[in-house]
């Protein structure tokens, strides 16, 4: 598996991919995250990386947050990346029956 780091720097984003995700996102009406880590213990975005024996993102904490969100945020301001686009902020479009979700709902009477 190509790492999507090169020297210790994150590849910039192309542009067709910036341009499909802010169209993804304008059709979307996502609901709130409730930091449940489905995402990043079932796949990694762009900036992550899988650790096959933790089986998730090996950036994902204990507390279901990602390490790298910093750096992340650092470098889509830095690129100028669009709100509606970046990685953080726009909630969880993922699956809306996922258990690791609802458990959280339930625990918080949501």
């Amino acid at each position: 598996m190509e790492n999507n780091r090169t020297n210790g720097k994150s590849e910039p984003l192309s542009e067709d991919f910036i341009n499909n995700l802010e169209k993804l996102i304008e059709e979307t009406d996502c609901p709130e995250c409730v930091r449940c880590g489905w995402c990043c213990k079932n796949t990694v975005c762009y900036y992550g990386e899988w650790d096959y024996e933790k089986g998730q993102c090996k950036f994902l904490t204990e507390e279901n947050l990602c390490s790298k969100y910093d750096e992340i945020n650092a470098f889509e301001d830095k690129i100028r990346l669009d709100k509606k686009s970046r990685l953080f902020g726009s909630g969880c479009c993922l699956n809306y029956e996922n258990p690791y979700r609802l458990e959280i709902l339930r625990r918080s009477g949501k």
